[in-house]
């Protein structure tokens, strides 16, 4: 596509940069993990690394989430949410986090729980455990309660699902590709760049956009929805010395963490992502990304098949098993795939098939 003659593409030597799958960091130095198990990477990269107790934590996911793979949906939930507790353990215990003696963090009343509406099941993030830790760690509201139908409807993963379902609620994820680094080679200002996917190239959808985005000058006329970020950061094209790659290594490092909050992915074989919309007047969003959300739902739902399991069988009859359905059979997979991206700052895609 055309672009400003100023207005190029950022490359690391012969590397073109784009937007990442780890929020907080990246090591851009690493390059792209292809691999059908993400388990054996992190595991080997936590014994490189000399993480000894995050690898403990680590090893009991991997057991817990094996466990959860042999045992029948009605089941599943309990060690589902073992595996999330212990793998969100290793990367606080990565990130020098004491995780001994400490609760989960999120709690909801079961018992009060009375009818098959996941509007009426509330979950709570404590001012202290796990979870808190974990949201602290991503710059997100440290306690707070929500509904198990707000949590579902904010998790990408399973957003298709909760919308057939529901069939009400606003589509709140708007499909992106080609997620690139831009710069102005004159001004050393870039930004993070990309298409909208053309069945979401519609003006209702587009005025639903964060604030922080706009269509570029360049690209007013474009056939193609090409949005940028207003915010930008500062990025040598041709560095003149260690000191100002390694700037550019730090600025680029600072930006992703500022942007991810609004870009969110799905992990498969394909670089799946999303744009999450702004939608002021619509009390069900939620400013959380899915390693969080998925954490407080496989709680609520461990709890339900643990402490009242008639309520989830009575919830078959319901329109609204299928979702949970969808989310027990996909969300732990999408978590393990996040979390592991997150401790190593690396991005780890599957190789394209399966053995």
């Amino acid at each position: 596509m055309d672009v400003s003659p100023k207005v190029i593409q950022i490359k690391d030597r012969t590397k073109r940069l784009h937007i990442t799958k780890p929020i907080t960091k990246m090591d851009y130095t690493v390059k792209t993990i292809l691999t059908n198990s993400s388990w054996e990477y992190v595991d080997l990269w936590l014994q490189r690394n000399n993480q000894r107790m995050a690898l403990m934590y680590w090893k009991q996911a991997k057991s817990f989430y094996d466990a959860s793979m042999l045992l029948p949906i009605e089941s599943r939930p309990l060690t589902a949410y073992y595996c999330c507790m212990n793998a969100a353990k290793a990367l606080l215990s990565v990130n020098s986090v004491s995780v001994n003696n400490i609760r989960h963090g999120v709690g909801s009343e079961i018992k009060d729980w009375n009818s098959n509406n996941t509007k009426d099941a509330i979950v709570k993030f404590y001012n202290s455990g796990i979870l808190h830790e974990l949201s602290l760690y991503f710059r997100e509201t440290p306690s707070a309660e929500y509904s198990i139908y707000d949590l579902l409807y904010n998790t990408p993963c399973i957003h298709r699902a909760f919308i057939v379902t529901f069939r009400t609620p606003t589509e709140l994820f708007i499909p992106i590709r080609d997620t690139s680094y831009y710069v102005n080679t004159e001004t050393n200002d870039a930004w993070i760049q990309f298409l909208v996917d053309p069945e979401y190239n519609d003006s209702k959808i587009l005025k639903k956009i964060p604030s922080t985005y706009e269509v570029p000058r360049f690209f007013k006329d474009s056939e193609e929805c090409v949005l940028r970020c207003k915010k930008t950061f500062k990025w040598y094209h041709e560095p003149k010395d260690e000191e100002q790659r390694a700037s550019n290594k730090t600025e680029i490092s600072k930006y992703q963490p500022k942007i991810r909050k609004n870009i969110h992915y799905i992990n498969g074989t394909m670089r799946l992502w999303y744009l999450k919309k702004e939608l002021d007047s619509n009390s069900h969003v939620i400013d959380r990304n899915s390693i969080t959300l998925i954490y407080a739902v496989f709680h609520w739902l461990s709890e339900l098949v643990r402490y009242d399991p008639e309520k989830f069988y009575n919830l078959k009859s319901s329109n609204q098993y299928w979702l949970l359905h969808e989310f027990i059979e996909t969300a732990l997979n999408h978590y393990v795939d996040e979390i592991s991206c997150e401790i190593t700052a690396s991005d780890i895609m599957m190789t394209g098939y399966r053995k």
